[in-house]
């Protein structure tokens, strides 16, 4: 479009706008919510819509219009944006009283009806019950008086109020019962046997009111919640029937005291004397005035004189109404206009940020703030400001989740007993009326109900998901298979969070519509996988939520309920579907978007269950693999059976049952009434079609199919139904596909029925079904036997599951569909014996065969032993010393067998003579036979060559480029050795997989090419093993002695342990054979190398205690060999000396081998060293001393010895030896002790040493004799010592400094060390702060630590600095003792110590003054000019007492006056007046020379003048 086009599209726009604007403001005021949210979406329209006319010309137009086009744009998005405020503003919630409805129609209730409208109640919510036993009593309480109670309500009803009440594992007990009258009583029935259990509430009761936090400090709102916690304690007792007498009431007051802080309780303690017990209502009552007291003591007061009140719960009176609420809960002022409020808030001294009087907004404590600009005001007071939201207006109105503040709320009703607000936050939490009454939200996630086409051309209903972040599109297989839809096969790898991955299942095409009628189809492309996500929402909301959008069409009208999600859209379907219309109903609550699905919820919403996110559901298939890995290479142990399993088993007791023929009948184990199944029949009919389709094009597979079926039929393990009872309801259709198994002999296909399809109601047959206890023996101990026959047989019993009748009553449950070609009608059939797929099916036949021995024991003694011990589900490893005994076994075996309705096949021996009687088409047709694991582990099997009697093993190898952890996995994996024959060889992959974990690669990350290579070598050598040959039977023909000798030994990276049976006949001719294995790979955690000998003895003994029981023969000895002397040694000694670690594994290794000699080998004799530094395949082959033992262990006499006990080996026992604790003395220390204590000293080294010694000998009373400390002290032991003498000053002079600073807190602004900036270093010690972060300086320096001035231990430090400076005036003593302590008036402390420094005082002495005598006459006597002359004598003079080293120069002075006495002829010159202070001797010498030689030259001068 043109620029002029443009222009007159804006100008009608704009006219378009201006005529609604002022349409709307003449009848705001009358119209409803309705009308004002229809209003709402016309003037979103036209803002989008000007919004883009507005762009297309601003891109078009010239570059001088531009700028004029963007602020009209900005006018008219601002001019918008004001309307839509305004819009908010008047937006009314609707109020609703759900309890006050009329139920009948008679006149009273029409009253009451009446009464109800006028009085307009907010809804009642529900209290909601989750299955938490201490939170019964108050649901029960709360709910009896809400619904139970009411009269009015039908039993129907109740029961619906009720399943709405409840979640999780409450809901699942009363989620069956139907809606019915009768049913809500058997419903609270059932809830009450489960929930009112005295015993445990009261148990939960009481850990509750034990764990109460105890109080901090003086603090009003944790005295409060102490007092509200005992009270509700209180009441839970009485509620229970449970009186508190006295006994109790002092019990009650102890335990709360206790959790007084100091003040509190000396306080309460100065209340009551010391003869009298105080009650508990006397302690609460207490506690509740001490509350009062500091609340008061807290409560700010104006300078000027004004009165501030503080809020307080008291205040409930709302001050426009009168009415009991709070004002912001008032509905006559949410009426108002946001002007109207402000106006009235003015008028009435009402505070503007809580809306509580007697107060203003500088003296308010609350702590709330408008929720949308954040200033202190009120959110109901929040006036938009329109022209400040400047150009991003259209973009925040649109995405705005808080357009008004008078949406609806829905808080739900607090249990009591749930976690309370605070006392302040209740005082002045008046904004709650928005969106933070309830802290738990949760976020709804857009949903839509979606109709999708099936094969078939129907259409089913399921649930999407929504996700723009999302670039594919999902289905699950679950519902995949229920529309029948046909998938192909697509290798694709989904990404979720945290980068992890999930492969799909194939790609599908689907068609879906809205789930109302509408001609609108769209079509996707969606990836199958197993689970996209779980339950959305997490759990169930309040119906009530439904209400909000009550006035429009929803795409998941049930958006407030937990379901799951069958299909997920991408955001290439997502985005296109949206219109882009918004409903907000409020800041934190959802919000509508308008799609071609209809409006779509999402947002927040109040929840009352715990929080959930949800994220792509991620199975890590490798996970579950290294665990079965890892337990196959365990050491088999006895499970106890749980309550499950042993319900099964009397399950199978009490309805098993045989008929005339002895074929065994048995009941399907429901543990829960088949009826919950729903219908199966059309997910049956899919799966037919569906595996049809995928036979016709495979006619081989489809030919094996039908044989296996028609088998199935003709041999009457499967009937039809009859006509009369093919609508029974009590049935299920189970569908059923094909297993290909190539490598049997005999069935190359099975049929499996797949009894986990769920039906319309969710559930399975398997669901419902007991799995029920293995109750055949492990494959260790059938393999470990089957080694102990010198003739061994083996068999299968033929269609073991098949053999056995399921009861008439139970075979409707196992009917399934078939015909023998697609063009034949459907038949049903119904299988009469134990089924495939079912998941009590490998139970019941096991069972079955088991009860088969019991039953025929006394007829077949030997068949019987044999079934009991050596079946692996249907497989036979048996065997006999003897052809003979072989032959018995083999005829016995078959008689019982046949007795039961079973036939055993495939029979194959190492004695072609014990199987002379068998029939050669029941022999095996292979030459060797290979033992498997049931179905659950899948596993290669153990070839055993039978006419050489060997085993033997097939390694396979796959060749790839790029390695992974996943693929190395996988190939350790197939490395199946039960019984550890190839240990050696296998350890050397586990610690490869353990060192896989160090880099934290993923699974399908390329592996480094260090690893990758490493691999690769060790891979390629793998078909090496195919060589070793293992001979199956351990024992010499003959044998008249058998030992057991077991080995064990340790590296740092695995630990292994070895059995071998020493076997000697009649001729003293002796073989040794390895029996059995196990390694284990050294822990992560480095530990020390006995702690590891020691574990490989353990692994040794667990060896041992599973193995001695399985051996059927005598055993003569049983030897334990280890080349750890330490670990011998450990064994020996009471377990109860040692540290936990090996106290521990010794007292289980002496408990496991009660009767085994322990003996010491050396290394190089210890086979259990090649399972511990591993052997590469090459030469695993020819490793002897693996296979056979050491050399000694096939002569007749065994090196059985005692080693020498050393000095050395002590000292290494030792390092584990438990610490003795002696108590030598107890005493109570107070801090005035201590006080006294630091005065008794004089020096501060002295000081530190003594509490150095102190601290020593409390660390040496935990430690053993041999790790306790007695040298010297060391800097470290004096440095600790200083840091604890400083810690108690600082906690002595500074107690409320270090309370703050050592919870985190700030110091109060008050506080005379703020300028200092003080902080809490790491050791607990209180630092002075400053600037010089940066400084180079040792911390010390740039952080001294902080001390007081007038503590004794600060006088012995400065005293300290004072003597090592060697008596430092007080300057220069200052300067040193701040590059460590920081002393508070360090000057006056400084100056204090120098002055009463005798040293220093002695060093320092006044100089004494001479008395000046009188002055002569004639300097106090006036008299002529010059008739008297001074004389004046220079200096000062150095003077040099002595000559010689050591002589010191002094200065000396001169000050004397001469008079000279005029005449007419003076004759003499005479001193008058001398001062000297020092040497007498001197001052007499200069006095002569100097008068003599000034008389001679005025004598001279005078004469000269003389005519």
């Amino acid at each position: 479009m043109d620029i002029e086009g443009l222009l007159k599209k804006k100008k009608s726009v704009k006219s378009s706008i201006t005529k609604l604007q002022n349409k709307t403001e003449e009848e705001i005021e009358k119209l409803n919510n309705v009308g004002l949210l229809a209003r709402k979406n016309r003037f979103l329209e036209f803002r989008t819509e000007v919004k883009d006319v507005l762009d297309s010309i601003i891109s078009i137009c010239e570059e001088k219009d531009e700028e004029t086009y963007c602020t009209e744009k900005d006018d008219i998005l601002d001019m918008l944006e004001a309307i839509l405020v305004t819009i908010d503003t008047q937006l009314v919630p609707s109020v609703i009283n759900s309890d006050l409805e009329t139920i009948n129609k008679g006149s009273s209730q029409t009253s009451i009806s009446a009464q109800s409208a006028e009085v307009k109640l907010p809804t009642l919510s529900l209290p909601i019950f989750s299955g938490v036993t201490e939170e019964w009593l108050a649901f029960s309480d709360l709910f009896e008086a809400a619904v139970s109670n009411n009269q009015n309500l039908t039993g129907a009803q109740k029961l619906q109020y009720l399943k709405g009440s409840l979640r999780s594992d409450a809901l699942r007990i009363v989620n069956s019962l139907s809606i019915t009258n009768d049913n809500f009583e058997i419903a609270w029935k059932l809830l009450k046997v489960r929930y009112f259990n005295k015993r445990e509430i009261m148990s939960s009761l009481v850990k509750k009111f034990i764990n109460i936090t105890p109080l901090s400090g003086e603090s009003s709102t944790q005295i409060l919640n102490l007092i509200d916690s005992t009270k509700e304690f209180v009441r839970m007792l009485e509620s229970l029937e449970y009186k508190v007498d006295p006994t109790s009431d002092t019990l009650l007051m102890h335990m709360i005291l206790f959790k007084l802080d100091t003040n509190s309780r000396t306080w309460f303690e100065r209340t009551f004397p010391t003869d009298v017990i105080p009650r508990l209502d006397e302690l609460l009552q207490f506690l509740a005035t001490q509350a009062r007291s500091i609340t008061s003591s807290f409560t700010k007061r104006n300078v000027q004189g004004k009165v501030t009140l503080v809020a307080s719960n008291a205040q409930s009176q709302c001050p426009l109404c009168n009415g009991d609420h709070t004002l912001s809960r008032c509905d006559t002022f949410l009426k108002l206009s946001v002007q109207g409020r402000s106006d009235f808030v003015k008028t009435k001294n009402v505070c503007f940020n809580c809306l509580t009087q007697f107060h203003g907004v500088k003296t308010c404590k609350s702590k709330f703030r408008c929720k949308r600009c954040k200033n202190p005001h009120h959110s109901l007071l929040h006036i938009e400001n329109a022209s400040a939201r400047g150009r991003q207006g259209a973009v925040n109105v649109l995405n705005s989740s808080g357009l008004s503040v008078n949406a609806p709320v829905f808080s739900p009703v607090p249990i009591p007993g749930s976690s309370e607000p605070s006392e302040n936050s209740r005082v002045v939490d008046v904004t709650s009326c928005i969106s933070d009454v309830n802290p738990d939200i949760q976020i709804l996630l857009c949903t839509a109900l979606i109709q999708v086409r099936d094969i078939w051309g129907n259409y089913e209903t399921c649930r999407c998901l929504l996700d723009s972040g999302s670039q594919a599109s999902l289905i699950t297989n679950e519902c995949i298979e229920r529309l029948g839809l046909r998938k192909e096969k697509a290798n694709a790898r989904i990404s979720c969070l945290g980068a992890s991955d999930t492969h799909t299942n194939g790609i599908a095409e689907i068609q879906f519509t809205p789930h109302f009628s509408s001609q609108n189809s769209f079509h996707a492309s969606v990836y199958v996988i197993n689970k996209i996500v779980g339950m959305i929402p997490h759990h169930d909301l309040d119906s009530s939520m439904r209400e909000l959008f009550g006035d429009i069409s929803l795409a998941d009208p049930a958006f407030y309920k937990s379901s799951p999600i069958d299909v997920l859209l991408g955001v290439d379907l997502t985005l296109p579907l949206l219109r882009g219309q918004t409903l907000s109903m409020g800041k934190d609550k959802p919000f509508a978007i308008h799609s071609e699905l209809s409006w779509i919820i999402g947002g927040k919403a109040n929840s009352s269950g715990q929080n959930s996110l949800q994220v792509n559901h991620i199975q890590l298939v490798s996970d579950q693999l290294i665990n079965k890995f890892w337990e196959l290479d365990s050491v088999p142990c006895a499970k106890p059976l749980t309550s499950l399993e042993e319900a099964c088993e009397d399950h199978f007791v009490k309805t098993h049952s045989r008929d005339e023929n002895g074929r065994y009948t048995v009941r399907l184990p429901f543990h829960s009434p088949p009826t919950r199944l729903g219908n199966s029949k059309q997910n049956a009919i899919r799966r037919l079609v569906s595996v049809e389709r995928h036979l016709i094009s495979n006619p081989d597979k489809y030919k094996l199919y039908r044989n296996f079926m028609k088998e199935y039929l003709d041999l009457k393990h499967m009937e039809l139904v009859p006509d009369s009872e093919i609508n029974n309801s009590t049935s299920l259709y189970l569908p059923h596909h094909g297993v290909v198994r190539d490598t049997s002999c005999t069935t190359k296909l099975r049929v499996v029925f797949d009894a986990s399809s769920k039906t319309s109601s969710g559930l399975s047959l398997n669901d419902l079904l007991m799995v029920g206890p293995r109750v055949q023996p492990e494959l260790f101990p059938i393999l470990i036997q089957f080694r102990i026959f010198n003739v061994a047989i083996c068999a299968d019993v033929e269609k073991m599951f098949r053999q056995i009748k399921v009861h008439e009553e139970d075979v409707d449950w196992q009917r399934i569909l078939w015909r023998d070609s697609p063009t034949e009608p459907i038949k049903e059939y119904r299988l009469t014996t134990v089924t495939y797929g079912t998941s009590s099916a490998p139970f019941i036949s096991t069972r079955t065969l088991r009860q088969l021995a019991i039953d025929e024991q006394e007829n077949f003694p030997a068949a019987s032993r044999a079934t009991l011990c050596h079946f692996y589900v249907d497989d036979l490893l048996s065997g006999s010393a003897t052809r003979k005994g072989a032959v018995q076994l083999v005829s016995e075996l078959q008689e019982m067998m046949k007795r039961g309705g079973f036939s055993l096949r495939k029979w194959v021996s190492n004695d072609p003579g014990a199987l002379s009687n068998i029939p050669e088409e029941l022999k095996a047709v292979d030459s060797k036979h290979t033992i498997k694991d049931d179905q659950h582990i899948k596993i290669l099997g153990i070839a055993w060559l039978p006419y050489v009697d060997k085993f033997t093993f097939t390694i396979t190898v796959n060749e790839t480029d790029v390695w992974t952890k996943r693929k190395v996995l996988s190939e350790v994996a197939k490395i199946f050795d039960p019984l550890g024959w190839l240990a050696p060889t296998v350890i050397i992959s586990k610690i490869f997989l353990q060192d896989l974990w160090s880099p934290h690669l993923s699974w399908d990350e390329e592996l480094p090419n260090s690893l990758a290579r490493q691999w690769r070598i060790f891979q390629e050598q793998l078909p090496l093993l195919t060589k070793i040959k293992i001979p199956r039977c351990i024992l010499i023909p003959q044998a008249i002695d058998v030992q057991v000798h077991g080995f064990c030994d340790s590296s740092e990276k695995a630990y292994c342990a070895a059995i071998y049976i020493r076997s000697k006949d009649a001729t003293q001719t002796v073989i040794s054979r390895l029996l059995t294995s196990k390694t284990r790979v050294s822990p992560v955690k480095t530990q020390s190398l006995p702690r590891l000998e020691l574990c490989s003895a353990l692994l040794l003994a667990n060896l041992l205690h599973a193995t001695l029981p399985t051996l059927t023969v005598p055993i003569s000895e049983t030897f334990a060999w280890s080349d750890s002397k330490i670990t011998l040694a450990w064994l020996k000694s009471e377990p109860r000396r040692w540290q936990p670690f090996v106290a521990n594994r010794v007292a289980q290794i002496q408990e496991l081998t009660p009767n085994v000699h322990w003996n010491f080998v050396s290394g190089l004799e210890n086979p259990a060293d090649c399972g511990t530094r591993g052997i590469p395949p090459t030469k695993l082959e020819n490793c002897d001393l693996w296979f056979n033992g050491p050399d000694w262990l096939r002569n007749s006499t065994l090196p059985i010895g005692r080693f020498e006990d050393n000095p050395q080996l002590q000292e290494d026992m030792s390092t584990e030896a438990k610490g003795i604790s002696k108590l030598i003395m107890l005493t109570v220390v107070n801090a005035i002790f201590k006080v006294e204590f630091f005065k008794k000293f004089s020096l501060w080294n002295k000081l530190k040493r003594v509490v150095a010694y102190c601290l020593r000998f409390v660390k040496n009373c935990s430690l053993a004799a041999c790790k306790r400390r007695k040298s010297f002290l060391t800097t470290t032991e004096l440095s600790e010592a200083e840091k604890a003498i400083v810690k108690f000053i600082q906690h002595d002079h500074f107690s409320m400094e270090v309370s703050y600073l050592s919870a985190g807190k700030q110091l109060p602004s008050s506080n005379k060390l703020i300028p200092l900036t003080p902080f809490y270093d790491d050791f607990g010690i209180i630092r002075v702060g400053g600037r010089l972060k940066n400084s180079i300086l040792p911390e010390s320096q740039k952080h001294p630590i902080l001390l007081p001035k007038t503590d004794p231990v600060v006088n012995l430090i400065i005293t300290d600095y004072h003597l090592k400076l060697l008596h430092a005036g007080p300057q220069l003593l200052q300067s040193a003792l701040r590059e460590k302590f920081w002393i508070l008036s360090a000057r006056d402390a400084v100056r204090r110590v120098v002055r009463r420094c005798i040293p220093c005082f002695r060093n320092r002495p006044r100089f004494a003054e001479q008395i000046m005598g009188d002055l002569p006459e004639f300097r106090v006597c006036p008299s002529s000019v010059f008739q008297r002359t001074g004389l004046d004598f220079a200096g000062p003079f150095l003077i040099r007492s002595s000559k010689g080293r050591g002589s010191r120069n002094t200065k000396k002075g001169i000050n004397s006056y001469s008079t000279t006495y005029g005449s007419r002829r003076p004759s003499s010159l005479r001193p008058l007046a001398i001062a000297y202070k020092n040497d007498p001797t001197f001052l007499e010498e200069m006095i002569f020379r100097v008068l003599d030689l000034a008389t001679i030259k005025i004598q001279m001068a005078h004469l000269s003048k003389e005519p």
